[in-house]
């Protein structure tokens, strides 16, 4: 028997246009920050769109995280995998019954992430692609060997996929970036890749371009 979704703290906002079963976009925060951080991104996308925040289950130096890291003297990071992993199977559960929970369409499901978010959306993009109709990955770093794909390699092709990343960025260095660019360029059909002069965070022209790109695959 499958287990349930998870009860996790949840935001909501929208959609500022009503519409039957609107398509939802789900906010998934960096390490250390909350449901609110990315929060304030709704008002700038798709007024058709329902959007919801999740706080990351995992408390973590006054804020949250989706799994633990410790950071070596060698300058090193080591994910805690088990939570990692479980935390993932978590969150599948959680999108597999979103549709439902909030009645929007089942067909219409995106995720956006930023940082260790971008990280989780990945992953559950390599999990059920067939649960999904975008995913937004912000300032992130491929899944590896953390969350290795067990889902076809055509079904994650077919999921339209937004990367971008900062070239000024001192917590997950622009490589990250580009190493993801390199393992889903190959594979998806619809693959678009940018950066942007900023640091660990998200300016208004990226925030611009996610906003457009959203709009045009609704």
């Amino acid at each position: 028997m499958p287990s349930e979704a998870p009860s996790w703290t949840v935001r909501v906002v929208g959609p500022q246009q009503e519409t039957p079963a609107p398509p939802l976009v789900v906010l998934l925060h960096g390490i250390g920050a909350d449901e609110f951080d990315l929060l304030p991104l709704a008002q700038s996308l798709d007024p058709r769109c329902k959007v919801a925040s999740i706080r990351a289950p995992h408390a973590y130096y006054g804020g949250c995280a989706w799994f633990h890291i410790d950071f070596q003297r060698d300058g090193s990071v080591v994910p805690d995998v088990p939570q990692a992993r479980a935390v993932l199977a978590d969150l599948v559960r959680w999108v597999e019954a979103a549709p439902t929970r909030f009645g929007t369409d089942p067909q219409r499901t995106f995720l956006l992430g930023f940082s260790q978010g971008a990280m989780m959306s990945l992953g559950v993009l390599g999990t059920v692609p067939e649960r999904l109709a975008g995913v937004i990955a912000l300032s992130g770093r491929t899944p590896g060997d953390l969350f290795p794909p067990t889902a076809p390699t055509e079904a994650i092709a077919r999921v339209p996929l937004l990367v971008a990343h900062g070239t000024l960025d001192e917590v997950l260095p622009v490589t990250h970036g580009r190493a993801t660019r390199d393992a889903f360029a190959p594979i998806s059909r619809d693959f678009t890749y940018q950066e942007f002069q900023v640091a660990h965070g998200i300016i208004d022209t990226e925030l611009a371009l996610v906003a457009d790109w959203l709009a045009q695959r609704l």
